[in-house]
């Protein structure tokens, strides 16, 4: 192609540029491809699918965890995985209770998890917590917040065609790696009124560019990086969203504070700092985001 740009400069000192047809072209082109990443991360990811490089499960290594009284386990449909879950058993038919799907931290299930998100049964909420694709030998392969995104939509959507459960009042929440995937889902289509991230890093790209032996895609393909940016969609959060940050973390701190202001300009955002470090919040915060789902309007 010829990408030729002719400058004539004129004696009145203006500039004349000739552009021939073939650059015209190219320029569309590449703000056409600009305008698919500009504003939405649901329409970025439906002109873009992730392309794996490698095809391996997650890159943590998980035991066998058998689900305590009142805890059951069950599989929810994500895409075309099957994937599972376990959920407590305080859902009842005609009771229409509230239920959260919270995001465990790390890329493996354990006990602990769950154990550390009780506050939310002990309310009255249905809890679902999802094991991802490629996680605790579930099927799929490990995408590092591709797919794992749909994946924790694709539960809500279970928590809502159950019985027992106020559609009205499904919320989202996770912690660390689980609280960045509750943030990249905050700016998708999903049945959730609002979402929590505790310990959770909106410059995930840097988070991501920290660790590459575990990157299954490649990392210099713009659009494998665009889709994990959650700063490029920070107009596209579609529901109330709630950063907790630990007070032992100042980076974690400022990209927090950072980019809840951004996504303040067309939505809504919390940012608030809880005392201790990246474990000890867990709880405090479960509290503080308890508190703030009971205070929604129904």
């Amino acid at each position: 192609m010829n990408y030729e740009i002719e400058f004539v400069y004129l004696k009145n000192e203006k500039i004349n540029m000739k552009i021939t047809k073939n650059l015209m072209v190219f320029i569309a082109a590449i703000f056409m491809a600009t305008m698919a990443f500009s504003a939405d991360l649901g329409e970025a990811r439906k002109v873009y699918s992730t392309q794996l490089t490698k095809f391996e499960k997650a890159p943590q290594k998980f035991g066998i965890n058998v689900p305590p009284d009142g805890v059951s386990e069950v599989e929810y449909p994500s895409g075309k995985l099957l994937l599972k879950a376990w959920i407590s058993s305080n859902a009842e038919k005609n009771a229409n209770r509230p239920a959260v799907v919270f995001l465990h931290g790390g890329f493996s299930f354990g006990n602990d998890d769950w154990l550390a998100s009780q506050e939310f049964v002990k309310a009255g909420y249905v809890l679902l917590m999802p094991m991802l694709r490629g996680e605790n030998g579930n099927d799929g392969n490990f995408e590092l917040f591709g797919g794992e995104v749909d994946d924790a939509i694709a539960a809500g959507r279970y928590l809502a065609q159950l019985p027992g459960i106020d559609k009205k009042h499904i919320y989202l929440a996770g912690h660390s790696v689980g609280g960045s995937l509750a943030i990249l889902a905050s700016q998708m289509q999903s049945p959730f009124k609002a979402s929590a991230a505790l310990s959770g890093y909106p410059r995930l790209l840097e988070w991501i560019d920290h660790f590459p032996r575990t990157i299954p895609f490649d990392i210099n393909n713009a659009k494998e990086r665009n889709i994990r940016d959650p700063y490029l969609y920070a107009t596209s959060v579609k529901i109330p969203l709630y950063l907790f940050s630990e007070s032992q973390n100042v980076r974690t701190i400022s990209a927090s504070r950072e980019f809840c202001g951004l996504v303040a300009k067309s939505s809504y955002c919390q940012h608030e700092i809880v005392p201790g470090n990246h474990q000890e919040i867990i709880v405090p915060a479960i509290k503080k985001i308890l508190a703030i789902f009971k205070e929604m309007p129904h």
